[in-house]
């Protein structure tokens, strides 16, 4: 009876063991469900960083597991990261502005890069634009609403044109450079890596024009303002992107060579639009000024048919939009921006 009580006690205490790493397994489980986070990220060499980062394991434990979900554009990346379908994305500084006119409950973190020349001006040879005020009464194809609309802007500006004197064609940033090859359209304004793919394609058929220097753009980590209340993650994944820019500067080969087979590109297309990169994390005020300029351009050229928008005053409005608890947390010292 004895020996029948101790092997039941002994199966119980077994029993209880076996419950006991079962709830520990489950909890684990669970925290790593809590701890996976999403980024969408548009397939760009500007997005560098982030599959540097991913290359080298830099993003630490906390992140736990860092998806990327493939887009084409900032502002398809921003829609899903608004939708709740991921928990950040990658974003120009023009989306940024735009969204603020609608209110969106919208933050960036950081610029992870910037670039004075990722954005192109492309004629077809045919077409005879030898300057950009030969675009007067062509018919241009860009991507409205990013900031391909607001640098087009900004050259025909320089010539005293606006958008009324020419014939402005909306397509998707993968469908440019198959309008102008198609002749529906003579010039473009595309990015990375469609200008690119454009030149290749029409060759001696192409001009390229030179407008280097004459528009800046950064490309930010983002998410909504339900996100940042908890920074832990966003520390993690800049904490990674820090870790990958320095690596970028340190072994620019390898991150080349990263990138390239990330977007299956060809090497002189990495090497085309590298020399025009600052890989760099950071806060400036060089952010604030390129938002508020971006979203008065937008709401003057009445971009947004909502009669509910309007622009805010940078010096106490526009800070909403930008969260620097995070970064100031790693480094103190990249956060130069002040409100």
């Amino acid at each position: 009876m004895k020996h029948r009580w101790r092997t039941a006690v002994m199966v119980i205490a077994a029993l209880g063991c076996v419950f006991i790493l079962l709830l520990k397994y489950i909890d684990n489980n669970n925290v790593t469900q809590q701890h996976s986070v999403n980024v969408a990220v548009s397939l760009t060499p500007l997005s560098a960083p982030f599959y540097v980062a991913k290359a080298i394991d830099a993003f630490d434990k906390q992140c736990n597991s860092v998806n990327f979900v493939d887009v084409v554009g900032g502002k398809r990346a921003f829609d899903l990261v608004s939708s709740g379908h991921v928990e950040y994305a990658t974003s120009s500084d023009s989306v940024i502005a735009y969204q603020s006119l609608h209110h969106t409950p919208l933050v960036t973190h950081a610029m992870f890069v910037q670039s004075d020349n990722d954005i192109k001006l492309l004629s077809n040879k045919a077409a005879y634009i030898r300057d950009i005020k030969h675009l007067a009464g062509k018919k241009v194809g860009v991507t409205l609403g990013t900031a391909g609309e607001y640098f087009l802007t900004a050259l025909l500006a320089l010539e005293g044109l606006t958008l009324e004197d020419i014939m402005v064609k909306n397509y998707l940033p993968d469908d440019l450079h198959s309008a102008i090859l198609a002749e529906q359209v003579d010039a473009i304004v595309s990015w990375e890596p469609y200008a690119f793919q454009t030149i290749q394609i029409m060759g001696e058929d192409i001009k390229l024009h030179q407008t280097k220097n004459l528009n800046s753009l950064s490309f930010n980590l983002i998410s909504t303002n339900r996100q940042a209340e908890d920074i832990t993650t966003t520390r993690c994944l800049l904490a990674g992107l820090i870790k990958a820019t320095e690596f970028i500067a340190i072994q620019p080969k390898k991150a080349k060579a990263i990138v390239k087979n990330k977007l299956n590109v060809e090497q002189a297309f990495i090497d085309w639009v590298w020399r025009d990169y600052i890989f760099k994390v950071g806060l400036d005020n060089s952010l604030l000024l390129s938002i508020e300029a971006q979203a008065m351009w937008a709401f003057e050229q009445h971009l947004l048919s909502s009669k509910d928008t309007e622009p805010l005053t940078a010096h106490n409005q526009y800070k909403s939009y930008i969260d620097v608890r995070a970064l100031s947390q790693i480094n103190p010292q990249l956060v130069n921006i002040y409100f």
